[in-house]
């Protein structure tokens, strides 16, 4: 292994966020490598210096002691999702068609019970009972049933379908676009959460979800929703939302859904949808380590020089770099953000609007930029992007008039999500802020 890699594993096991993987590949280098058993011993005297800095001086964050929650709810949510496969299984499908992929956009894989998988990057295929995912966070799908609803999911998404007296789905990830035909009351469409449960007897309705919440929007006719923690249920109206997260003990509450905004700025940390989060904190770490390596800074003045750089940033920054997907074809170094998680508002993208972003590749690259995005009747979904050419730190700003596909541009759309990618490993895509500005 080169030792970068080795160093970056010590560093997030230093900080506490390594995974169990990581931290038994670690113990056995230590124990079979003197190189690294004595890199670690060099970054471990390090982070103690950085780590006993005095009040005041500095901001020495412990990621799993700032969200336990998310590991627990993480694990309970894996939990439910087993039980909820485990009864899909049960319903066997004796390979009937439940629906056809009436549009795809990216990567997409579908999974059938019997564990068979198919890959479709175009529209017609018939599919049974099983999951579709996406292999790349701008893939989207659309599905259409025999009786005429349409269901479409964007952005990473993770949804199971099958058939028992009614539609059943189970959303483990992403947004979710539904029009559902007026339904039998004996045979309600039916979708599952990790945080809800959602009977539909005939409407049109948005669904975010991940692992800890679920977001609610309806835009015609009533969708009752059950919340998993504690059975309480409330109906929701066409022009009103509700929020039903994992844990919560206070009240279900529906409120009208507000007027859009033509502005974003990104919470790099709680809206990554896929990439590695590193906050400032742990990025300057890294950053003296190799300053004190070299020969820049000397060990005993690691806490001084450690408090004087954490006091010229911001609370809350950080970086997200890029992290690989593989679709049919190739290797995408990626990073995305949702911007339906934290929004409190639905996000339009106007025409004088545009995205300012700033990051660091490691060498000249081409990247591509762009948003997935829905028409305002959240019929369908769509992918528009751009390249640039960008090298070292780069600041720049693509209007959204720019961001199109071959036949449409994402001027007038809701926003989903923001994504940035690169073929090139070496590049180190790295991503330290998103903005959808208007003057």
């Amino acid at each position: 292994m080169k030792p970068e890699h080795w160093e970056s594993i010590i560093a997030k096991h230093l900080d506490g966020v390594a995974t169990i993987d990581e931290v038994a590949e670690l113990s056995a280098a230590i124990e079979a490598d003197e190189s690294v058993r004595s890199h670690y011993v060099q970054m471990a005297r390090v982070h103690a210096a950085l780590a006993t800095s005095p009040a005041g001086t500095g901001r020495v964050v412990s990621l799993p002691e700032e969200r336990p929650f998310w590991r627990k709810g993480w694990m309970k949510a894996a939990a439910l999702f087993v039980v909820g496969f485990a009864v899909f299984a049960m319903i066997w499908f004796r390979g009937d068609s439940l629906a056809v992929i009436k549009d795809v956009n990216g990567a997409v894989r579908w999974t059938r019970i019997d564990g068979k998988t198919r890959y479709f990057d175009s529209a017609g295929a018939s599919v049974s009972a099983g999951t579709i995912e996406s292999m790349t966070p701008d893939s989207s799908a659309t599905l259409t049933f025999a009786d005429g609803s349409t269901v479409t999911v964007s952005g990473p998404f993770n949804l199971m379908i099958s058939k028992d007296k009614g539609k059943l789905l189970s959303l483990r990830k992403g947004v979710l676009f539904a029009s559902v035909v007026p339904q039998a009351s004996s045979q309600p469409v039916r979708l599952t959460t990790t945080a809800a449960k959602l009977t539909v007897l005939g409407t049109r309705f948005e669904v975010f979800a991940d692992q800890t919440q679920t977001k609610l929007s309806v835009n015609q006719g009533r969708v009752a929703l059950q919340r998993v923690s504690d059975d309480t249920s409330v109906e929701v109206q066409a022009g009103y939302q509700t929020e039903a997260l994992f844990t919560a003990e206070a009240p279900l509450q529906v409120m009208a859904i507000p007027n859009p905004t033509g502005t974003w700025t990104a919470d790099l940390e709680h809206d990554v949808d896929h990439g590695r989060w590193g906050p400032v904190e742990s990025l300057l770490r890294i950053e003296l380590r190799r300053d004190i390596g070299a020969g820049l800074v000397q060990a005993k003045n690691a806490r001084e020089e450690y408090a004087e750089r954490l006091s010229n940033v911001s609370d809350g920054s950080g970086a997200i770099f890029a992290e690989p997907v593989r679709n049919q074809r190739e290797t995408l170094y990626f990073s995305s953000l949702s911007a339906k998680r934290n929004a409190l508002r639905p996000i339009l993208l106007g025409a004088e609007a545009r995205f300012r972003i700033q990051g660091k590749v490691s060498l000249p690259s081409e990247i591509v930029i762009g948003v997935t995005a829905t028409n305002p009747e959240r019929l369908t979904s769509g992918r528009f992007s751009a390249e640039r050419q960008v090298e070292g730190d780069f600041d720049i700003e693509i209007p959204v008039h720019e961001l199109h596909t071959a036949t449409q541009r994402a001027v007038g759309l809701e926003l989903l999500s923001w994504f940035c990618f690169t073929s090139q490993r070496e590049a180190k895509l790295a991503i330290t802020g998103v903005e959808l500005i208007v003057d």
